[in-house]
């Protein structure tokens, strides 16, 4: 496990590089980039309607970024916390 970058959504080491469009197998978040400044913003991008802080609510309440991605995502490896 090379992943040394926390994804953005549930804050665990998932990602192996930084705003490269990497899929997060804990919470089903692609990171394009999207931080703390414009957490509100709804980019319409790879995570189509969602923001950020709506994806870390989602995550809080379920466990996944969203509620339709729980089929999908995992818990996280020790070496990911």
């Amino acid at each position: 496990m090379g992943n040394q970058f926390r994804c953005p959504c549930c804050g665990y080491r998932t990602l192996a590089r930084p705003e490269a469009l990497e899929l997060c197998p804990v919470c089903w978040w692609e990171d394009d980039g999207q931080e703390d400044e414009d957490a509100s913003e709804v980019r319409l991008t790879v995570n189509g309607a969602l923001s950020l802080t709506e994806a870390r609510t989602h995550f809080a309440q379920c466990g996944a970024a969203h509620p339709r991605f729980l089929p999908y995502v995992r818990r996280p490896y020790s070496l990911e916390m």
